[in-house]
């Protein structure tokens, strides 16, 4: 299996899961809604009974507060629901990226090169510095000059470990230009920009 391959297959895995929970989680927060729905017919129909008897400004004021108050809860729920969903999704994905890295198989060593490969290119320099984390140190001491024939370029190990589960940075020997290629940033690559949106969504509906 190529490292690319196995890329695509981890992705592909992960939208699927993806897939899945969020299914799941539009179910659950249908269940919510409607529950949200119920509960602002009742506050409806009870402050509608004392509104045939007292009717007034002050009154319907409060009405429309308590309405929209129980409206803003159903969405604070739904929201909340949508994040545990996503949060599951990334945090299974980022088990099995970290179980593959902890077992250093050849799936895994190819899946470094290509990293490496992706960062020397993008840099775009003949002499640079890998930094891993310690349990690789060992495969790229041997692997790195092969590399760098194949590549063209000077690549050089750094000898202080990095903290990561896996993959590399990359970076000129001046640290002007910096590659993050760890398998951590990999996984955000594949993060649903919808996610952002979502954190920012759920902190203004708690602000309000």
């Amino acid at each position: 299996m190529s490292s690319m391959e196995l890329e695509a297959r981890l992705i592909e895995r992960a939208v699927e899961e993806r897939d899945a929970l969020l299914a799941e989680a539009k179910a659950r927060a249908d269940r919510i809604l409607e529950k949200a729905r119920q509960e602002e017919a009742r506050i409806r129909k009870d402050t509608e009974r004392h509104l045939r008897t007292i009717v007034g400004s002050e009154l319907r004021a409060v009405h429309d507060r308590i309405v929209g108050r129980a409206n803003l809860d159903g969405r604070k729920k739904i929201m909340e629901a949508k994040m545990e969903i996503l949060d599951d999704v990334f945090n299974s994905a980022r088990e099995k990226l970290e179980a593959m890295a902890k077992e250093g198989g050849e799936d895994y060593q190819e899946v470094v090169k290509k990293l490496i490969y992706e960062a020397a290119e993008a840099i775009g320099e003949d002499e640079l510095i890998v930094s891993s984390n310690e349990a690789d140190q060992g495969f790229l001491k041997k692997t790195l000059p092969e590399l760098s024939k194949e590549l063209g370029v000077s690549l050089k190990l750094d000898s202080k470990p990095i903290d990561t589960m896996g993959g590399v940075i990359v970076k000129n020997l001046d640290a002007t230009k910096v590659y993050y290629n760890t398998l951590e940033g990999r996984l955000l690559k594949v993060r649903p920009v919808s996610y952002t949106h979502l954190r920012a969504h759920e902190t203004s509906l708690h602000l309000v």
